[in-house]
């Protein structure tokens, strides 16, 4: 099954390109572009895997960190990654700050990044759901080898 990612960015040629190598290229995503990120928050009832922010740099309007801080406070277990032309060391920390997987600046190298960073989480959320499976498997055993001794005891 491929992987859902949302992607907020407000450059037209930017999202066909990052969809075209994700789908496309990768072939294990399943890419949605987003112009904005008000119309990414109403599509979150689909479950993405992990979100990818542009920052964006409209006048008078929100940034990504705006948008950022309400994907954490309202989707804290969704993983957002930033995606800016900045290359600012302040915003870089309040990104992380905020509780983003990852922070990445686009040039030439950016699209690697992206990848590996969601390769890991990826890696991550396996992880954690093997271990969960796991530890709710052995729990259920555990039950019913208490069980089995108890009835074998009576």
């Amino acid at each position: 099954m491929k992987n859902l990612v949302f992607i907020v960015e407000d450059n037209l040629v930017q999202q066909k390109m990052l969809k075209t190598h994700f789908e496309e290229v990768l072939g294990n995503y399943s890419i949605r572009t987003f112009l904005n990120p008000v119309d990414l928050i109403e599509n979150l009832k689909e479950k993405p895997f992990a979100v990818v922010l542009d920052h964006f740099f409209v006048p008078g309007e929100k940034t990504g960190l705006h948008y950022l801080r309400e994907l954490r406070k309202d989707h804290p277990s969704i993983p957002v990654i930033y995606l800016t032309v900045l290359d600012d060391n302040a915003v870089r920390s309040e990104v992380m700050a905020l509780g983003a997987e990852g922070y990445i600046v686009k040039d030439s190298a950016s699209l690697v990044r992206l990848r590996t960073m969601l390769d890991q989480i990826h890696k991550k959320i396996s992880v954690n759901k093997t271990y969960w499976r796991d530890l709710f498997i052995d729990s259920f055993s555990n039950f019913f080898n208490i069980a089995k001794t108890q009835k074998n005891i009576s």
